[in-house]
């Protein structure tokens, strides 16, 4: 790591009007932007994975499945400490933590790991990859998963990334034609700003109520 850039220099490089909104100073906008992201990305790999891909394709193979086990807890309150345990963390490391580290065009990490979980619960749905599968089989593409536990966990995901994209502290730039990795100083206050740390608690707060209701169907089953 060598010398610092400031944040300034690195927005006037930045061309296209999306990478723009994605690193607005408004938290609303950047999580607005985010999130529809991936709902379209969501929707459109939900629809590949109804139609082309085997049923219970990840079933048991998730990171999720792999720590937590593929049985539930014997009351509602042990299936939710779990639940959250694991999503809080997840959310720290993934989508808090990854925003530490920039791209060339100064998106953080945290926003690819967005994208990427939106894609991964569209194959999820699609395939009927749940721990506990579905009676009714592999879910057909619709926007039904807007009102269940699952949308709003990713929804609190991509908040927590939105809030903490000013956290960055290194950056890929290209200097004499290599790509190199400098330190950058925080923008906006860093860990110092209101909008920051009151958007990251409000997504903390969904995620954990929304694992309440994914707790509350998995004991029910």
């Amino acid at each position: 790591m060598s010398g610092s850039i400031p944040i300034s220099d690195r927005r006037r490089i930045i061309p296209l009007p999306l990478v723009q909104l994605l690193l607005s100073l408004r938290l609303s906008v950047r999580f607005a932007v985010l999130l529809s992201l991936g709902v379209v990305t969501f929707v459109l790999v939900q629809a590949i994975a109804f139609w082309w891909l085997p049923e219970g394709l990840l079933r048991g193979r998730s990171a999720g499945a792999v720590l937590t086990g593929d049985g539930a807890a014997n009351s509602f309150i042990a299936e939710w400490a779990r639940i959250a345990a694991f999503n809080l963390m997840i959310l720290l490391l993934f989508y808090v933590g990854a925003n530490l580290i920039r791209f060339s065009n100064g998106v953080p990490l945290g926003y690819y790991t967005v994208i990427v979980m939106q894609a991964y619960f569209g194959i999820l749905t699609g395939t009927n990859s749940f721990t506990m599968p579905l009676e009714e089989g592999k879910i057909a593409p619709s926007f039904y998963w807007l009102v269940t536990p699952g949308f709003y966990e990713l929804a609190a995901y991509a908040l927590a990334a939105a809030a903490t994209y000013e956290i960055g502290r290194w950056q890929d730039v290209k200097i004499d034609g290599r790509t190199k990795a400098v330190r950058i100083q925080p923008s906006q206050g860093g860990w110092r700003n209101p909008q920051l740390r009151w958007g990251l608690a409000v997504a903390m707060v969904v995620l954990v109520a929304a694992n309440a209701g994914e707790a509350s169907v998995i004991t029910a089953l």
